[in-house]
């Protein structure tokens, strides 16, 4: 099969996870948000655990400890704002208002990581958050919590961007996943321990699911990137919000609006863009340093 064909399959596959991950964590929303965080961790640590086996304690050695430490505490903030969001809202707005993290890369990544913004991206990221004022209409629809946490995590997952980044400088990508999965872990227990009781058998059963679909749909994700680049393949990855009204309308009876849909194109498209103008100046710099 054609490398990339297979890595767009591979990024519908992966869309599709994610989007399976949101619907257990709002059918599971009558939970404490403190135990589905502590799954997801626990999910995480487990899906590193063939690593830590194969390489040993080898693998945890790095040159930033705090950064580590700091990067795995993000995880658990973005998971908590993430499903308390998706547990309250629609679906496809829950989603919609998450692709708006880029437009927080866009917006952090020169005070944060001194890098360079150009006019057409923040023009691009100008016009994405049009898209968010369109979704949250500030005076027309009030700001409730789930809202404030939807767009917390995706403030959250551009730090986790931003912070990944700087770590990738220096670390192998196993041993920063392998740091994610034991430091959410160390940070979740003691919120998600004293709410844990048992609910039942289908309960038990969502939670396991959602435990393995998470890290499954992000192993798939990143299968895909090693086969083509992501400027190409976040167009597709943005068919999970077509996943998420579908399962909205589906399961939870959610309809979408118009302005949802006005905020959901100015969102995407602002969002490609930067991603495309993203690689295409990293070529540029590739080509001129060599």
């Amino acid at each position: 099969m054609n490398p990339l064909v297979r890595a767009a399959l591979l990024t519908v596959v992966a869309a599709f996870g994610f989007n399976l991950e949101t619907v257990l964590g709002k059918a599971l929303g009558h939970l404490p948000v403190s135990v589905i965080v502590l799954d997801r961790a626990l999910g995480q640590l487990l899906f590193v655990v063939p690593a830590l086996l194969t390489h040993g304690v080898g693998l945890l050695r790095t040159s930033q400890p705090g950064m580590q430490v700091f990067r795995g505490c993000l995880s658990v903030g973005t998971w908590g704002f993430y499903f308390f969001a998706f547990s309250r809202l629609p679906l496809a707005t829950a989603t919609t208002l998450g692709f708006s993290a880029v437009l927080f890369v866009t917006a952090l990544a020169g005070p944060v990581l001194g890098e360079r913004v150009g006019w057409r991206r923040w023009s691009a990221a100008l016009v994405g958050f049009c898209g968010v004022l369109a979704i949250v209409r500030p005076g027309s629809v009030p700001l409730s919590w789930p809202l404030a946490a939807s767009l917390l995590s995706a403030l959250a997952s551009a730090a986790i961007t931003l912070t990944t980044r700087h770590l990738a400088k220096s670390e192998k990508t196993q041993t920063i996943m392998c740091y994610i999965g034991l430091v959410s872990v160390a940070a979740a227990l003691p919120f998600g321990l004293p709410n844990l009781a048992w609910t039942g058998w289908r309960d038990a059963g969502l939670l396991l699911a959602l435990a393995v679909v998470g890290p499954a749909a992000m192993f798939v994700w990143i299968s895909a990137l090693r086969l083509a680049d992501a400027s190409v393949l976040s167009p597709i990855g943005y068919s999970r919000l077509i996943f998420a009204t579908g399962s909205g309308v589906l399961l939870f009876g959610e309809v979408p609006d118009a302005w949802l849909g006005l905020g959901a194109v100015l969102i995407i498209g602002s969002a490609v863009y930067i991603t495309r103008r993203e690689a295409m100046l990293a070529r540029q710099t590739r080509t001129g340093t060599a």
